[in-house]
C-alpha cells in the first residue's frame, strides 16, 4: 500500500473519531475551524510540521511544543488530537485528517466548499449572491466560498465546486468561442 494512501486511511479514522466525539457536543464548528488554522499554520510554517515529525526530537519536547504552541489557543479536543497523533507518530497526517474531518462535517450537514477564482477579490454582495445561488441550484444547505484572486483572469469567475467547474470567465468563454469558429 502507497505511504499516501495509508495516510489517507489514517487520517480518516482519527478524523471520523472526532467528528463523531464532538457532533455530541455541537461544537464541530468551532473544532473544524481550529483544526483548519492549525493545518495553516503547519502549511505556513512547515518547520514546525517537519519537527513534530522528526524521530530525532525527544516525544517530551514534543508534547511541550504542543501545550505551549496549542494548549492555550484551542479547545481540549484539538488539543488532545495533536498530542495523541505525536504519540503514535503521525503527525504527519494533520493536514489530510483536517481534509477528511471537513468532508464528515460537509456530508452531516449537505454542506460543501466552493472556490470562486475572480480577478479581483469579491465584494460581500456578490460573494452572498454567489453561495445563495450555488445553494438553491445544487440543493446544499450551505455553500461556503472561499474566494482566490488570479488577476491573469480577464473577468468573470471559474468556480469549482466537488467535481464540477463553472468556467464563467472571459478567457473561457474566448475559448469557446474560438473552438466553435474552428469548427466552422
Amino acid at each position: 500500500m502507497s505511504s499516501r494512501l495509508e495516510n489517507t486511511k489514517v487520517a480518516a479514522r482519527y478524523a471520523k473519531a472526532l467528528f463523531e466525539s464532538v457532533q455530541q457536543t455541537g461544537e464541530v464548528d468551532r473544532v473544524h475551524e481550529e483544526l483548519r488554522a492549525v493545518s495553516d499554520l503547519l502549511m505556513q510554517v512547515p518547520e514546525m510540521g517537519a519537527f513534530l515529525e522528526n524521530p530525532g526530537v525527544p516525544q517530551a519536547d514534543k508534547q511541550q511544543f504542543i501545550d505551549e504552541q496549542f494548549g492555550p489557543k484551542v479547545s481540549v479536543w484539538v488539543h488532545r488530537l495533536l498530542k495523541l497523533l505525536v504519540d503514535n507518530h503521525r503527525a504527519g497526517v494533520i493536514v489530510t485528517l483536517v481534509n477528511q474531518f471537513t468532508e464528515f462535517r460537509n456530508q452531516a450537514e449537505n454542506s460543501t466548499t466552493a472556490e470562486v477564482i475572480t480577478a479581483v477579490e469579491l465584494e460581500e454582495e456578490l460573494r452572498t449572491r454567489i453561495q445563495k445561488t450555488l445553494e438553491s441550484t445544487l440543493g446544499f444547505s450551505r455553500v461556503d466560498l472561499q474566494n482566490r484572486v488570479d488577476p491573469g483572469l480577464l473577468g468573470g469567475a471559474i468556480i469549482k465546486i466537488q467535481d464540477r467547474v463553472i468556467d464563467g470567465s472571459y478567457m473561457g468563454r474566448l475559448e469557446a468561442l474560438r473552438k466553435q469558429v474552428e469548427t466552422l
